[in-house]
């Protein structure tokens, strides 16, 4: 399969992961992490966030860092602190409840990932 559709599928798989970690954390934090929006536009802003990062982890960032533990580490800090700033502006929240979410929902995608990826 060509690069560009194992990245497309990535795409997908890696907003729905994002998506309903972004969800559960909502339903069982919201409140004190003051997430006030509704679920709708939850979904649209972490989906965003995955459209954003990936295509630099995928494509950008191999070009720079070889393929290893370096460029795992520096890919999912790089998709951390964006996703972080993104959910800080986008949602209107503070940055510690931002980065509690971005940690979560990458964290969720990355383990889930390598699930998938291993079976």
């Amino acid at each position: 399969m060509a690069y560009e559709s194992l990245f497309l599928g990535s795409l997908v798989l890696t907003a729905a992961l994002e998506c309903f970690a972004a969800v559960v954390l909502k339903k069982t934090a919201g409140r004190r992490l003051d997430i006030k929006c509704g679920y709708g536009r939850l979904l649209v802003v972490v989906t965003l966030a995955s459209a954003l990062t990936l295509p630099y982890v995928w494509f950008v960032l191999p070009a720079f860092i070889p393929k290893g533990a370096a460029y795992i580490i520096c890919s999912e800090l790089f998709a951390f602190a964006v996703e972080a700033a993104w959910y800080t502006i986008s949602l209107e929240i503070n940055i510690k409840s931002a980065a509690m979410l971005s940690a979560a929902a990458n964290a969720f995608s990355f383990i889930l990932g390598l699930i998938i990826i291993h079976q």
